[in-house]
């Protein structure tokens, strides 16, 4: 049932206390809107589309370099014994980065990154971006370490309020945007890794719909995904959800990798797949990604986040097969960009306060599923708990949902709903679908046994 992690990466201890956790989320946008956009259209063409934009104005920096990215039992093939719990701040060092030599990237991604070129250090350009421009297939070789270092110098005094101009309002941490293909091609002895030597992270991996097209579709195997700190509202740059954030008009492959110590505001700590079509995850590790505040949608009384490991949006035929989802948080607060955050818990609709909830999930959400299947993974201590949705959250469902088969449950927690929760929305299709051999066991929703299923969900 456990993802299996590649001899080459080193499992995750265990990231920071956190006692708060998820509201759900309006990710709405029409249900009949599943176009992939233009190439100019990073909003999905939907009216909200659930495209990401937010945060607070401080949203946690305070621990973007906090690292909890390595224990000392690299030959282990999981990423954490099954008995385990947040470890509460620990602060391991992450991938190792030599100190010297490698290479610097600037503006434009190379055609390839060689073992013999590593590591590479990612600055980006005057604005903190790269990009693999139309056209170029950027193809990363086993072993290759990539340092998206952006300026690591800014100090707090520069990101703080009343310094928002600084960095391009993202403290210095680099983005690398796709427009051509990406192939990252890492061993099980050799995989690649995607980190960041900056304390404050960096600002991941983003697609543009048509614009992201390639010459073949995007793949990562046998790679390292880590520190990635969309942590805090952005006017320049609004994709604070997903640390890689894959608006993409086709399939995308995610294989034998790990994704850990991951954080975004609005939804999906660590992936979204975004109006995808085929898209396979695969014998992944989800590890300590966290949501963290609010996206833009969370004005007035609305509160929103979802998927505190991964989410799958606007997408169709998706499999989700044979991963692990552990120690991730869904986190979220009721408040606007420009109001201070005021936490509550989640409250269901209609209620004497007219507040709206959406969203949820510690470790899954999907919006508007269309023939999804998640199977044979492990779902174990991943929370939503001040909101609905300990592992799974399903909403807005205009055709067939989510089929679920021969996954396990362990010891998920939330502060609503159950395990797996279902909001129909304006939908009228059948949300999920049970299959044979799903277990679950010591889950609980404020203390109390969870039940398996609530919500609209059609066995």
């Amino acid at each position: 049932m456990e993802a299996e992690l590649p001899s080459g990466i080193v499992p995750d201890s265990g990231v920071t206390g956190r006692d708060d956790s998820g509201i759900p989320e309006r990710d709405a946008g029409p249900s009949e809107d599943r176009d992939a956009g233009t190439s100019g259209d990073t909003d999905a063409g939907a009216a909200d589309a659930g495209t990401p934009d937010a945060g607070a104005a401080d949203a946690g920096a305070t621990d973007a370099g906090r690292g909890d990215a390595g224990a000392a039992d690299a030959g282990r093939t999981d990423a954490g014994s099954t008995g385990s719990t947040d470890a509460g701040g620990s602060t391991d060092a992450g991938a190792p980065i030599p100190a010297d030599g490698g290479t610097q990237v600037t503006g434009t991604m190379p055609a390839r990154l060689t073992l013999a070129g590593s590591p590479y250090r990612v600055v980006g350009n005057a604005q903190y971006v790269v990009t693999i421009p139309a056209g170029q297939t950027t193809t990363v070789d086993p072993g290759v370490v990539i340092d998206f270092k952006g300026n690591p110098d800014v100090t707090r005094a520069d990101v703080g309020e009343g310094a928002q101009d600084v960095m391009n309002h993202q403290n210095g941490r680099v983005e690398l945007r796709v427009y051509g293909r990406i192939l990252v091609q890492g061993t099980a002895q050799a995989p690649v890794t995607l980190t960041s030597t900056n304390p404050y992270g960096w600002w991941g991996i983003n697609f543009f719909g048509e614009a992201s097209k390639g010459t073949g579709h995007p793949s990562f195997v046998h790679m390292v995904f880590e520190k990635v700190r969309k942590n805090e509202y952005n006017g320049d740059r609004d994709r604070t959800r997903g640390a890689l954030w894959a608006y993409y008009p086709g399939p995308v492959t995610i294989q034998h990798s790990l994704f850990r110590d991951n954080e975004a505001s609005g939804k999906c700590g660590a992936l979204d797949l975004m109006f995808t079509d085929g898209s396979v995850v695969t014998d992944t590790v989800f590890e300590n990604n966290r949501t963290l505040d609010i996206d833009r949608f969370a004005t007035g009384n609305g509160a929103t986040s979802g998927g505190g490991a991964m989410c799958v949006t606007h997408g169709r035929n998706s499999v989700v097969r044979g991963n692990t989802f552990r120690n991730n948080t869904l986190s979220a607060f009721r408040g606007t960009q420009s109001n201070a955050l005021v936490a509550r818990t989640y409250e269901v609709w209609p209620n004497g306060a007219n507040h709206y909830d959406l969203g949820g999930g510690g470790a899954l959400h999907y919006f508007q599923p269309d023939n999804d299947l998640i199977e044979n993974n492990l779902f174990e201590n991943n929370a939503a708990v001040g909101g609905p949705g300990a592992a799974l959250y399903l909403e807005d469902v205009p055709n067939a949902g989510v089929t679920l088969k021969g996954n396990q449950f362990l010891g998920n927690k939330a502060g609503a709903g159950g395990v797996i929760v279902c909001n129909r929305g304006g939908g009228s299709g059948i949300e999920l679908v049970l299959g044979a051999g799903n277990t679950f066991s010591n889950n609980t929703v404020n203390g109390a046994a969870a039940p398996q299923v609530s919500g609209d969900c059609a066995h």
